[in-house]
């Protein structure tokens, strides 16, 4: 079995839902709980977003933590992973690009990828959103066992208002919908 490998999994109505998934490990007893399923996600809309701390490529830190009273994109990816590729585009310009502000703020964690394979990825792609290396997956490990991209809104709260696993465009467009009315609503002083 290889090590990596892309699935196409197809969705109602023939849209296609594609998803970048790692041969998952072993089930740990914590997974054999949760039904067994590798690409299970540990939270769900509505739970407080894992608490972490990450220095991105640029020097910066992100942090749950701090971050709060801002709304949060998150969104874990590896560069070998083609619905990554797909999805990052629309990252910089439908997302980084439109909503960046003292308000929002956003990073791209590269799963198992050291900074300087990521760096070259993002001067090579012209990308300039946050992004971060996680190479021994302890941010992951927070998230999911396994499948890329995961991409979260996080409201001011620090509540998980959606997530996705893969990239579909339609969903994509969901989740710029809902960044979108989170951002619309009034800011609490």
């Amino acid at each position: 079995m290889t090590r990596r490998l892309c699935l196409l999994v197809t969705v109602f109505a023939g849209v296609g839902l594609i998803s970048c998934i790692q041969s998952p490990p072993p089930q740990s007893p914590e997974q054999q709980k949760r039904g067994g399923d590798p690409f299970q996600a540990f939270t769900k809309v509505g739970d407080h977003v894992p608490s972490f701390a990450v220095t991105t490529l640029d020097g910066k830190a992100f942090s749950t933590d701090e971050l709060k009273g801002k709304v949060l994109v998150i969104n874990l990816w590896a560069s070998w992973c083609g619905p990554c590729r797909q999805e990052m585009p629309r990252l910089e310009k439908e997302v980084w690009n439109v909503f960046k502000s003292q308000n929002f703020a956003m990073v791209a964690i590269a799963r198992e990828e050291t900074e300087s394979l990521i760096t070259g990825f993002r001067e090579s792609n012209g990308f300039t959103f946050p992004m971060a290396a996680d190479p021994e997956r302890e941010i992951y490990k927070h998230f999911a066992d396994a499948g890329i991209p995961r991409t979260y809104i996080i409201g001011r709260d620090g509540t998980i208002l959606r997530q996705s696993l893969g990239y579909d465009p339609n969903e994509f467009e969901s989740l710029v919908k809902t960044l979108r009315e989170e951002l619309g609503k009034p800011v609490a002083n």
